[in-house]
């Protein structure tokens, strides 16, 4: 249970001086961004850290460093301000205001399904997304997302989350790759072709580990990180890929390669139980269930029962 009587010691005003402190790492600089003098912020340092009872920084020639109490006080103070953001943004009263919600989401299925469709839903929107598409999770537990699409489900005491969507994988190569090595009609001969894939040890989660379901002795050409890398590999001509049907194909350069082959995934969505109740972020949560379900002919042919939201 946390010590009330420490809580009531700490001068909350004193946190924002903390944060712009462990963000740009000097005094001068934390003052400019507040709008107050060094010493100040010193004052406050000190204030905060006698009323926790821990250092929060170690000092050096390049600044104010956190030490590792600091790091994790950091964290929890960067909540509490961003929650703090949201609630004045529920309760100013200014319609014009324009709110901001953060979504985290695999590089696979954000560049080339999620960006062009959100975008185009957020032109007459009154809010604003910070878009985090990256070749790894970005979860709601680290708070770098207010809205996480993954494709683990996620787990954590104050996760609310769903599954999104299953979606099917192919085998893909390019009409140049096909002219030049025939038919692929049988599925023993896809080990004797030249493959692209993932980089093993670089894998951000087990779920990409489709190539091993055929064989683990595929002939690699070309491996990244990156599925966008992958494609662009695939369509000229340097071998076979697996690629999400969403992604693959409506691309006119790209021919499935026996089409009875195929891998499923899921996509889960989720979002913090705090974040939750606020406008801004449940608008999003709201299309995201609702542009997934539409969508099931393109992510996965055999529609599923998706759980609507309450």
């Amino acid at each position: 249970m946390p010590n009330k009587n420490k809580l009531r010691l700490v001068n909350w005003n004193d946190i924002k001086y903390f944060i712009a402190l462990a963000r740009h790492q000097r005094l001068s600089k934390a003052a400019a961004i507040l709008g107050t003098t060094h010493v100040t912020v010193s004052n406050r340092l000190l204030n905060i850290e006698r009323s926790l009872g821990f250092k929060l920084f170690t000092q050096n020639e390049k600044g104010f460093k956190l030490t590792k109490q600091g790091i994790t006080f950091f964290r929890y103070a960067k909540e509490i301000e961003h929650l703090l953001a949201l609630g004045l943004e529920e309760t100013a009263g200014d319609t014009n205001l324009r709110q901001k919600v953060r979504v985290g989401v695999t590089e696979e299925i954000g560049d080339t399904f999620l960006a062009r469709r959100l975008t185009a839903w957020l032109a007459d929107k009154n809010l604003d997304v910070d878009y985090i598409s990256l070749p790894k999770t970005t979860t709601v537990t680290s708070r770098k997302a207010d809205i996480s699409i993954t494709l683990e489900e996620p787990h954590g005491e104050h996760v609310i989350k769903k599954l999104l969507t299953s979606y099917i994988l192919g085998v893909y190569a390019s009409r140049k790759y096909l002219t030049k090595c025939g038919e692929i009609d049988r599925y023993e001969a896809l080990e004797d072709h030249r493959w692209i894939g993932y980089i093993d040890e670089e894998l951000f989660s087990d779920e990409l580990k489709y190539h091993h379901e055929i064989s683990n002795n595929l002939n690699f050409v070309f491996q990244s990180t990156s599925i966008l890398a992958q494609r662009e590999a695939a369509r000229n001509g340097l071998g076979l890929s697996i690629l999400p049907n969403y992604m693959a194909k409506t691309d006119k350069s790209l021919v499935r390669v026996l089409p009875d082959v195929e891998f499923v995934r899921q996509y889960w969505i989720s979002t913090n139980r705090d974040l939750h109740r606020f406008d801004a972020v449940n608008t999003v949560w709201k299309f995201l269930l609702e542009l997934f379900s539409k969508e099931q002919d393109l992510l996965f042919r055999n529609e599923p029962e998706l759980p609507r939201i309450s």
